[in-house]
C-alpha cells in the first residue's frame, strides 16, 4: 500500500470521527441556556444582541408562538455547553456529510450513540474513498475495497497515541474536541433559518487553528496545511440540537501553487431514536493492515 492512498484513507476516517465527535461530549452540564434571553426575527442578524420574548409576537397561548420567538440566542460561553447536553441528552442521532475536495466528492451516512465508554459510531461512505467504519471505544474497525484485506475488517487500537492511528485516536475524544471550539474568537448569530422543516439559529464560528491543534495535541506543523481561521457555520434548533453544519478550508499548497478548496457540509436527525451499532464477527476482523 502506497504511503499517500493510506494518509488519504487514514485523513478520511479522522474526518468522520471528527464530526461525529463535534457533537458530543462527556460535559454533564446541562441545556440550561433555554433560559436566556429570547432573540426575536428582527434581531438575528446581531451576534450578541438580545431583545426581550414575546415584544415581536402576542403570546395567548403556547401552541401560537411562533418558532422564532422559541429559539434562545445562545452567547459565545453557553453555546458548545448547551448544544453538548442536549445531545447527550438525546443519546442517539443520524448524521450525514458530503464533502468536496480537489474535484472529488464523497458522501458519508451513519448513527451514532452515546455510552460511558464515549461515542459510539457505525458509518459508510461511498464516491472517491468508499468505506465503512464502526468506532465502539478504543476499537475502531474499517473496511473498504481500497485497503487490501479483501472482505475483512481492520481492527485498529486507538488507545496506543504513539502508534500511526494516535491522531485518529485523539479526534475521537470529545472531550479534547470541545477543549479547541469551547473558546472560539467570534460567534456570530447569522439568522433564522429552516433546517428539514426545522426552525433553527444559523451561528458562524471562527476558530484559532493554533489553539485547535494544540488541544487536540496534533503537531503544531500542522498549522501550515490550514488557514488562518478556522469558520464553521452551524444551525441550532429550539432544545439546542444542532441540525446542519458547513466548513469551507483553502488548504495552502505544499510548495507554493493555488490552494485547495475543502467543503463540507453535513446534517443530523432522528435524535434519540433506536440505533444499531454493534462489532463485526470475530471471524471478519483481522489486526494485519497493509502498509501500516
Amino acid at each position: 500500500m502506497r504511503v499517500t492512498p493510506l494518509a488519504r484513507r487514514l485523513g478520511t476516517a479522522a474526518l468522520v470521527l471528527a464530526f461525529g465527535a463535534g457533537v458530543s461530549s462527556c460535559s454533564d452540564d446541562s441545556a440550561s441556556s433555554d433560559s436566556a434571553s429570547s432573540a426575536s426575527s428582527a434581531s438575528d442578524e446581531g451576534a450578541d444582541s438580545t431583545s426581550d420574548a414575546g415584544t415581536d409576537e402576542p403570546a395567548e397561548d403556547e401552541s401560537g408562538a411562533t418558532a422564532e420567538a422559541s429559539l434562545a440566542e445562545l452567547s459565545v460561553d453557553d453555546f458548545y455547553p448547551s448544544v453538548m447536553a442536549a445531545m447527550r441528552e438525546a443519546g442517539t442521532f443520524n448524521f450525514e456529510t458530503v464533502s468536496d475536495s480537489a474535484g472529488q466528492s464523497q458522501t458519508t451516512s451513519g448513527q451514532a450513540r452515546f455510552s460511558d465508554a464515549g461515542m459510539e459510531m457505525k458509518a459508510s461512505s461511498s464516491g472517491a474513498q468508499a468505506m465503512e467504519l464502526i468506532l465502539l471505544g478504543q476499537a475502531m474497525y474499517m473496511k473498504s475495497p481500497d485497503l487490501g484485506t479483501a472482505d475483512k475488517w481492520v481492527k485498529i487500537d486507538l488507545s496506543d497515541p504513539n502508534s500511526l492511528f494516535g491522531m485518529i485516536g485523539k479526534a475521537t475524544d470529545p472531550e479534547a474536541m470541545f477543549k479547541a471550539m469551547e473558546s472560539p474568537k467570534k460567534l456570530e448569530l447569522i439568522g433564522t433559518e429552516d433546517v428539514d422543516g426545522v426552525s433553527t439559529h444559523h451561528y458562524r464560528i471562527t476558530m484559532d487553528p493554533a489553539q485547535y491543534l494544540d488541544a487536540m495535541q496534533f503537531p503544531a506543523a500542522m498549522a501550515d496545511m490550514l488557514p488562518e481561521e478556522l469558520v464553521t457555520e452551524m444551525w441550532v434548533d429550539e432544545d439546542n440540537l444542532p441540525r446542519k453544519f458547513a466548513q469551507t478550508i483553502e488548504v495552502p499548497a505544499m510548495g507554493g501553487g493555488a490552494a485547495t478548496s475543502s467543503t463540507t457540509e453535513g446534517t443530523y436527525s432522528d435524535f434519540g431514536t433506536d440505533v444499531e451499532i454493534e462489532a463485526p464477527p470475530a471471524d471478519e476482523v483481522t489486526e494485519n493492515f497493509p502498509g501500516a
